[in-house]
């Protein structure tokens, strides 16, 4: 068995438990949701040299909970990311060999947050947590058919589909406007042992 499938189950025999508990409201916490939307400022090109754009951007949706007497918060969340589609050219003649190059993310992550002293109705908070995430990337001939002089600028099986182990950890500022919470968010995924990592910029919404 390849070691990140190792490192898959691992991570999901980790996740998959602090999910269930978290799913029984023990502690008599009602359970919020949440939805944001975010883009990685480091991945974020809107006039690159090559057609497309570099643009990476990730959605959440994510359940936790929190008393209102404790700084703690738990959290379980299922996060989707895809880089917009680009082309390149790994040759110089610049008539042939134009690649396709298309990336998803998905992640199943739970956490712990703390929240820091609040300022006024502003309340930055740290998190953290780990997870399981699935990786596919695509690589196809931008003309949709291959010829046999761009054979040499295609990796073998034209794209790569993985789970492997991530963590997960950032930080943020939340506000609260009568009984909904908007929050800004700054955080990194680490999706595999290779060193992927994704930076979103999230804006959401808990209710």
């Amino acid at each position: 068995m390849q070691f990140r499938y190792v490192l898959a189950a691992a991570c999901m025999g980790f996740a998959v438990p602090i999910a269930t508990l978290s799913a029984q409201d023990t502690l008599g916490v009602a359970p919020k949701w949440s939805i944001s939307l975010g883009v990685d400022p480091t991945h974020l090109d809107l006039s690159t040299r090559d057609p497309g754009v570099d643009a990476r951007m990730v959605a959440n949706l994510t359940r936790s909970w929190q008393s209102a007497n404790s700084r703690f918060g738990r959290n379980i969340s299922l996060m989707f990311g895809m880089d917009a589609p680009r082309q390149f050219n790994p040759g110089s003649d610049p008539e042939c060999c134009w690649i396709d190059v298309k990336r998803r993310y998905t992640g199943l992550t739970a956490g712990l947050s703390y929240d820091l002293p609040s300022i006024s109705r502003f309340t930055p908070y740290l998190k953290g947590g780990a997870g399981v995430y699935y990786i596919q990337s695509r690589t196809e001939p931008a003309a949709g058919f291959l010829t046999t002089a761009e054979l040499g600028y295609y990796p073998p099986g034209f794209g790569r589909n993985s789970f492997s182990l991530g963590a997960n950890g950032g930080l943020g500022v939340k506000m609260k406007f009568g009984s909904r919470e908007f929050f800004i968010e700054q955080m990194l995924h680490m999706l595999d042992v290779w060193g992927t990592g994704i930076y979103p910029l999230n804006f959401g919404l808990r209710f």
